[in-house]
This record gives structure tokens, sequence and C-alpha cells, in this order.
């Protein structure tokens, strides 16, 4: 079964959550992104819904599926079946899925922060930078993305800086 959706919405999380029929495609999307098959998306806990029933959903035919198939679609998914049936929790649940992505993201970036420090040449160069002019950083970097370059390696990506949070 192939569940289509807008390509825009995992990035924003906002402009699927038109009716149930969104959410499943949301959510659809996310698992799929996450190595999940669409032929898993039948079985919860305790309930099975079958492929015509998430595709009649996905596409809007069917506007008003069982508290069993809801609660099958919640166990999957791993959102409960309120999920479906309450717009604040469905923001909750997003906002916690995007926490995480970007939790997840930060870790990668400080798993490859730390791959690059255990290179001896690397931390000799990045000691050397402490102390320097923003403006000497920025030439800096561009040197770097020269040498890279010619040497046929890679751009590196861009990772944003944590956010710090206020604890409450």
């Amino acid at each position: 079964m192939t569940i289509r959706r807008p390509a825009s919405s995992l990035s924003s999380g906002l402009d699927v959550h038109h009716g149930l029929h969104g959410k499943i495609i949301h959510l659809s999307g996310q698992r799929l992104e996450s190595g999940h098959h669409s032929g898993d998306l039948v079985t919860g806990r305790e309930n099975t819904v079958s492929h015509g029933t998430i595709h009649n959903i996905a596409i809007g035919k069917v506007t008003n599926p069982s508290v069993d198939s809801l609660r099958a679609l919640g166990d999957f998914f791993g959102v409960g079946a309120r999920y479906f049936l309450d717009d604040e929790a469905t923001a909750a649940v997003d906002a916690r899925i995007r926490d995480i992505r970007e939790e997840t993201q930060r870790a990668d970036a400080g798993d490859d922060l730390a791959d690059a420090l255990e290179d001896k040449d690397v931390r000799a160069v990045a000691f050397r930078l402490r102390g320097l002019s923003a403006n000497a950083l920025r030439g800096i970097k561009t040197i770097v993305e020269g040498a890279r370059q010619a040497e046929g390696l890679p751009k590196v990506e861009e990772h944003k800086p944590r956010r710090h949070r206020r604890s409450q």
C-alpha cells in the first residue's frame, strides 16, 4: 500500500492535520521514514486494521473508524487513540516528536564532533582557533571548505546550536 502525503508534512507538522486522514498520512510518513514497511501498518496490541481500512482513512473515504481501529492505529504508531480525536493531544505528540528528532540530531552532531576530535591533528587545529575573532574564524572556515573541496571530501553539514531551556 502506498500512502501519499504532502512533501512538507514532516517538516512543519501542521499542514497535514486536516482531519483523521491527514493524521494517518502524517504518522505513516514518519513511520515509513524510520524504516518500517507499509506491510506493518495493520496490527496493534490487541486489534488489527486491514490495509484497505488504512488506505480508506488515508484518502478520506473512511472518516469515522471504529474505536478498535483507532486503538490499533494508536498502538501501532505509539501515540494512543486520543491523538486522532483531540487536536491538543495531536499538537502535544507532534511537538514531542519534533523535540526527539532535534535531540537525536544534536546527539549525532556530538558524536561527529567526538569522532573528529579523536584525530590529534584536528584537535591541534581546533585548540589554535580559540580566541580568534569572528572574522578570522570565517576566513579560516572558507579556507578549510576550499581544502575539503579540493580533496574531494563532502561538505560538512552545519548543525544548529543547542537551545538552552530554562527549568521551571
